[in-house]
């Protein structure tokens, strides 16, 4: 029985809220974001090439399924940039990725799981204040045969978020 519970365990994913600030007032649903382009993380001295588009993507296409429409960056810009893109094309929330924390194990043979911890922020794009925001971490199932990725954590953590501050 317990060897059942043990494997039963090693096979799903592991997700932690760290911190969270929520609004005042929940997002409409039907809110438009603009989706500010997340740097490359990296683990070490491993730099992780694209990630920061595989994350960028991710938080896109939550954000089609629960909002009413998506806006993404094409590029790296600063906050400042992005606000003034959001106010010029009338978007109302602006929402800044950032990747703390890249790992990608080959999981499988070593046993040690792809970890990642998320920063997500949401302003509002006319005054630029903060109104919600995140730490989330999370972890690869440990039961692997080598078909999961750090960017295969990202969507839930994103999902946790939205569902949390919009309604």
């Amino acid at each position: 029985m317990s060897l059942v519970i043990l494997l039963c365990t090693a096979c799903s994913h592991k997700y932690r809220v760290d911190s969270l600030s929520t609004p005042e007032k929940l997002i409409p649903v039907n809110s438009h974001y603009y989706v500010m382009m997340a740097a490359d993380g990296h683990f070490g001295g491993t730099q992780y090439v694209g990630s920061g588009v595989m994350v960028t993507d991710a938080v896109s296409m939550v954000l089609q399924q629960h909002q009413g429409g998506v806006t993404k960056a094409t590029s790296l810009e600063t906050l400042e940039q992005a606000l003034e893109r959001a106010n010029t094309q009338n978007i109302e929330y602006v929402f800044r990725p950032l990747i703390v924390h890249w790992e990608d194990r080959a999981t499988e043979w070593s046993g040690r799981p792809d970890r990642i911890t998320m920063r997500y922020t949401i302003f509002d794009a006319k005054t630029g204040k903060e109104i919600a925001s995140t730490l989330e971490s999370a972890s690869s199932k440990w039961g692997t045969f080598g078909g999961d990725h750090p960017q295969d954590l990202a969507p839930q953590t994103v999902e946790d978020f939205i569902n949390s501050v919009s309604g």
